[in-house]
Order: C-alpha cells, then sequence, then structure tokens
C-alpha cells in the first residue's frame, strides 16, 4: 500500500519504502475479465519493471537491497434479519464473504530514494458473487528524488478517502467495517499510471498535495431481480468499464487533526467496443395514457440514444479530530457530479462518527447517508412503475423490461446508524462487533430484491463480527 501515515511508526500491510527525514518507512483469478489494451500495456510495464528492480536490485544502487515482507488480514461475519441479500452478501444466513480480506506486500528499498512494493490479495471476487480472486492490487515503483517530494508508477491507490491506503487492512480502523454508503463511490479504487505528492513542514503538522493520472478497469454490478421471464431469473449481472482521469488530493495533518479535500475528474466507457452507454431511455406511446420505455434495442422505438464515453466527477471532504479525553470525531463527505446521462449515479454521500479510546475498548456510534441526485431517482421510479395492461400484445415481457430497465439504473437513498466497538488484543490484531440499522427510502442498488418485489421505507439489521490482524 502506499503510506497511509508518513509521521507514524509503519504497520504490516503498508508500504514502507521511502522515509522522509527521520520518519519511518512508511490493495482475477476467475480468468474472463476484460482489460482494455492500453490499460493491459501500462499493468505489465508496471508489473515488469517492478519484477525486474525486486529480483536485480535497482541498477543505481551500490549497497544490498533491503526487502520485507508483511501481511494482513481480516476474519469477518456478518448476518441481517432479512431473506435478501444487502451489500452483495449479508442476509439472515450469514456470511463470512462480506468482510473476509487477506493480503501479503513485499517491499524493497534499493536506496534512499528508490524502492518498490508488490501487493497480491485474496478477496471476493468483482466479477462474480460465488468466488474469491487472487489480484495483484499493488505494484508499483517509487522515487523520492529529495524529502519532500515522492513520485510512484505502477499499479497503485487513488487517495480519495481518509482511509484509502489502508481499506483492506482492519487494524487501521475501529469500525467493523468503512462505512458503505461513503466508500462505494467506485467498485475499485486502483490505478494505473502515475502519482506524484509535494509535503511542506508547518508550524503545526504538515500539508501534503497528491496528484494523479492513470486507468483502471471496474466490474460493476447490477442486480436484476425478475430478469426476463420465460429465459432468465434473478441474477447479477456484471458490466466492464474503463477509466481515464485523475485528481488532486490535500491533506493537512498533525498530531491530532487530519483535514483531507479531493477532487478527481474522469472518463469512463464501455470496455465492450461493440458496446456503448445510454444517454437515456425514451418513452414510447402506443395509445393514450399508455406506452412504455424504451429499455432495449429489442422493443419497437425510436431508438436508445448512446453515448461512447461520460465524465464523472468528484469532489471529497473528509476530517479525523482528536478532542481529547480519548474522544475522536471522524467525517467525510462526497458529491459526484454526471451530466451526460440521466443513468448516472450521481449522488451525495457522507458519514459521521464519534469514537471514544478507553485503554484497549474503542467504542463507537456512526451515522452514514447515501442519496442519488432527483433526475435519476425520477427515471428510476417512472420505468419501475410503468406497466401496459393484459390486453396489449406481448404486456408480460414488456412490463419485464420495464422492471430489469429500472435494476439497470443505479440509484440509492438510505441511511444508516452503527453502533460498534474494537478491542485491541494486541498492536497487531483486534477484534470487533458491531449492530447497524439501515433504513432504506425509495430504492437503494445496493440491495438484492426479490422477484417481483420493491424493497422501499424498510429497514434491515446487520450484526457484524470480525478479527483483523497484521505481520
Amino acid at each position: 500500500m502506499a503510506p497511509a501515515d508518513r509521521t507514524r511508526l509503519p504497520l504490516p500491510g503498508m508500504a514502507t519504502s521511502h522515509p522522509r527525514r527521520s520518519h519511518a518507512m512508511t490493495r482475477t483469478c476467475s480468468g474472463w475479465r476484460v482489460v482494455a489494451p492500453r490499460t493491459r500495456t501500462l499493468i505489465t510495464v508496471a508489473f515488469v519493471a517492478v519484477l525486474a528492480a525486486l529480483v536485480l536490485g535497482w541498477p543505481a544502487t551500490a549497497g544490498a537491497t533491503d526487502f520485507s515482507l508483511s501481511g494482513f488480514g481480516t476474519l469477518g461475519f456478518a448476518k441481517s434479519d432479512k431473506s435478501y441479500r444487502y451489500q452483495r452478501f449479508v442476509d439472515d444466513n450469514g456470511t463470512f464473504r462480506r468482510d473476509s480480506v487477506a493480503g501479503v506486500q513485499l517491499d524493497a528499498v534499493f536506496s534512499p530514494s528508490v524502492g518498490a512494493t508488490v501487493q497480491a490479495l485474496a478477496s471476493p471476487s468483482s466479477n462474480h458473487d460465488d468466488q474469491f480472486d487472487g489480484t495483484i492490487a499493488w505494484a508499483f515503483v517509487s522515487w523520492r528524488p529529495t524529502n519532500d517530494w515522492l513520485v510512484r508508477v505502477g499499479k497503485q491507490r487513488i487517495p480519495l478517502y481518509l482511509y484509502s491506503q489502508t481499506y483492506n487492512v482492519g487494524t487501521t480502523y475501529e469500525f467493523a467495517r468503512l462505512p458503505m454508503e461513503m466508500y462505494s463511490i467506485s467498485p475499485s479504487n486502483d490505478f494505473v499510471g502515475l502519482s506524484a505528492s509535494k509535503t511542506w513542514e508547518m508550524n503545526r503538522g504538515e500539508l501534503t498535495l497528491d496528484g494523479y493520472w492513470g486507468t483502471s478497469d471496474l466490474d460493476v454490478r447490477f442486480w436484476i431481480r425478475d430478469g426476463m421471464p420465460p429465459n432468465q431469473g434473478p441474477t447479477a449481472i456484471f458490466r466492464q468499464l474503463g477509466v481515464e482521469g485523475g485528481g488532486l488530493v490535500l491533506t493537512h495533518k498533525s498530531a491530532e487533526t487530519t483535514y483531507k479535500v479531493g477532487y478527481s475528474k474522469v472518463t469512463v466507457n464501455e470496455q465492450n467496443a461493440a458496446s456503448s452507454y445510454p444517454a437515456t431511455y425514451p418513452y414510447v406511446s402506443i395509445a393514450p395514457g399508455v406506452g412504455y420505455y424504451q429499455v432495449n434495442s429489442m422493443l419497437p422505438g425510436p431508438g436508445i440514444p448512446t453515448i461512447d464515453r461520460y465524465s464523472y466527477r468528484t469532489l471529497t471532504l473528509g476530517t479525523d479530530l482528536q478532542l481529547g479525553s480519548g474522544y475522536r470525531v471522524i467525517a467525510e463527505i462526497a458529491r459526484s457530479l454526471v451530466t451526460d446521462t440521466d443513468l448516472s449515479t450521481q449522488s451525495t454521500r457522507g458519514y459521521a462518527a464519534v469514537l471514544r479510546k478507553m485503554d484497549r475498548w474503542t467504542p463507537y456510534l456512526a451515522y452514514a447517508y447515501l442519496k442519488s441526485s432527483s433526475g435519476p431517482l425520477t427515471l428510476h421510479e417512472r420505468v419501475n412503475a410503468n406497466r401496459v395492461p393484459a390486453s396489449v400484445s406481448g404486456a408480460a415481457q414488456i412490463n419485464a423490461s420495464q422492471r430489469a430497465g429500472a435494476d439497470s439504473i443505479l440509484v440509492y437513498d438510505q441511511s444508516s446508524w452503527s453502533i460498534g466497538t474494537s478491542y485491541a488484543l494486541s498492536p497487531t490484531s483486534k477484534i470487533k462487533a458491531e449492530w447497524m440499522r439501515v433504513r432504506i427510502g425509495q430504492v437503494s442498488s445496493l440491495v438484492d430484491a426479490p422477484p417481483g418485489s420493491n424493497i422501499r421505507n424498510q429497514s434491515i439489521n446487520v450484526i457484524s463480527l470480525s478479527y483483523s490482524l497484521v505481520f
């Protein structure tokens, strides 16, 4: 992982390649993922460069290379009080799949200015609900030309959140899991490309500006609750998207506070060259007050307007404040903007948490929310509620297509309260317990709705237990 805290001793599972001044050094096996040629080339170049550096040692260094191996993992169990699934895996049967993850990391320091990191990760597949994937989550070479500059090239993590760099390392935060309402802006926060950081020492703490540019491949999951009878039942489908772009993040960090503001702008396109993204679903009138939305090309109509790519902009704000007497406040908020398509994931999201450290215990109370903009929510509701009478030829197929079309619009209207605690067994291990109550408003694409139903104005209770360690 990229450095998560330049002013503190490192934990295993974090990149430890380059100290600054006297500071201590500091995420598929399924086989059918489609990778864009440009991204595949970047991944290959990055991985070969890192592998060559690790095997041969950096040519410019005369001394021995310093290698270090670390690992991390979480075994987590979650169970809800509903028969339908929440966040892909959680239902009343209980699951270990939602929160369990394991990783190993190899760091190499070739000189005070040059190093490399490779991290392998095992976690639930991003493109299949019943598989685990083994991935190369990190593979980058880093260079520190001066004490205050750091440059990385290869596969690394976008510094989007407060916990971006340690997302999979459960010992680095007290929550049973990081709030999904906030941490689901993108299905993946890794990218292949270039990043640069500049740090300024200040009277209290330090100020860091991170800039990055690169590409990534996303597997975006859609739950189709009814399928298209009679040929297909309820199922998850995965759309493969390519992303290209970058952003800037400004962070001020001291012993008591962290403030973070970030802005990113990327373009998103379908990985399948024969596919394009719908700009909207046109309404087709077949009689006064009767009609349907053309949600696929097999339905008669004027044709679905499409775009080759769309722009996705995100503004994030975060803070972590130590208030004294063991109290701590953590909060993040994000606003995403998509103006090129009505089927957008434009939304406002965030969370706030109050924690108190009491020896080895750290209880917390957290509130989180996620709501899509009115445009996507309104389109979803109109398509989802639209029906044609049985007297219309092919009414069953048309009505099923409307529900499937609504399911292809990722929209959210939900909030949650969480009460939990962590207990530090040692400096390198924690156990956690949490009760979370989720309130669904109009709809939430984080819920796998049962066939023929609409999950709205309902609550979901989730109990979570986990054990995390680093080594």
